[in-house]
């Protein structure tokens, strides 16, 4: 029966390279702790630190047949701090990319808003040039939201009139944005 515990570093890779369990588990009960603290010492972060650990040990054990190690304590070490440098790079770049789209998005929103805003100010110049009973009859229809009826009354004019009016202001913003079409940003 082996004492995996009196084993010193280099015999008990000898018997992890064999295929023995118990020597993995010598190496993971001696080495955890301090495998651990390097991790933590580079993360700031205890389960970020305990599982580029337990990933490194698993390594340790699907590789142990291909392994040439002088120095166990040096190689883990070694492993952990590459390890925890490819954890905090993934998760940089992860954030990097998160940040880019969502400013992507942020300047995707104000570009739109830019877009309403601008189209905005040309229709409401385009309705500025009407003429003034077709801008009142426009303006009462699409800003106060007046039916024709409404409308009629409140200026005195007959409902076909009104109709009238509400058509050639339609017309004419139709007309403009056609004209404008390739310019306009959107």
């Amino acid at each position: 029966m082996i004492n995996y515990a009196a084993l010193d570093d280099q015999d008990l890779l000898l018997v992890l390279q064999k295929g023995d369990e118990r020597a993995f588990n010598e190496i993971y009960r001696r080495y955890w702790e301090k495998l651990v603290a390097i991790g933590y010492y580079h993360t700031r972060n205890k389960q970020m630190a305990e599982e580029v650990v337990g990933d490194v040990l698993i390594g340790l054990w699907h590789k142990r047949y291909d392994l040439e190690i002088r120095s166990l304590s040096a190689y883990l070490g070694t492993a952990v701090k590459y390890a925890v440098f490819k954890v905090v790079v993934r998760h940089q770049r992860r954030q990097d990319i998160l940040r880019e789209q969502s400013r992507t998005e942020s300047d995707d929103a104000t570009e739109k808003k830019l877009d309403a805003r601008f189209l905005r100010e040309f229709l409401d110049g385009v309705v500025e040039a009407l003429p003034e009973k077709t801008r009142l009859v426009f303006r009462y229809s699409r800003e106060e939201q007046l039916s024709v009826t409404e409308i009629a009354g409140k200026m005195d004019l007959s409902p076909k009139s009104v109709e009238y009016h509400i058509t050639k202001a339609i017309k004419t913003l139709r007309e403009y944005l056609r004209k404008f079409n390739n310019i306009l940003p959107f």
